[in-house]
């Protein structure tokens, strides 16, 4: 229902963040959002689509997450071609100097659970 979407977008933003800590991600600017958001993006989806799902073992499911992560792969693609161009890089270089500044959140050392390695 729409009036869980807030909790239901927390929860996979969270989830996300979960798996990327796990994998030991370190980016600390815009990327630590980016990988987020592609995550939470392919996840959500999945997870939608799979609530529908009535195939056997889910097949239908695995099919529609290797096209989501397909897709995923050809968007940064797109990207790393436009940024190979002269013009393209150049194009981008404004925004990317104000985007430069955006960093990751960092949470209070002082939270328990922490490692302090």
């Amino acid at each position: 229902l729409p009036l869980h979407g807030p909790d239901g977008a927390r929860a996979i933003w969270g989830t996300a963040d979960a798996i990327w800590v796990a994998l030991g991600d370190t980016s600390e600017d815009i990327n630590w959002y980016s990988k987020r958001a592609s995550l939470s993006a392919v996840y959500g989806a999945t997870v939608l689509y799979w609530l529908g799902d009535d195939s056997t073992g889910h097949e239908a499911t695995w099919d529609f997450l290797d096209r989501r992560i397909e897709n995923v792969m050809q968007f940064e693609k797109a990207k790393a071609t436009f940024m190979a161009n002269p013009l393209g890089k150049a194009l981008i270089s404004g925004p990317f100097k104000v985007l430069e500044r955006i960093r990751a959140p960092r949470l209070p050392e002082d939270l328990p659970g922490q490692s302090r390695t």
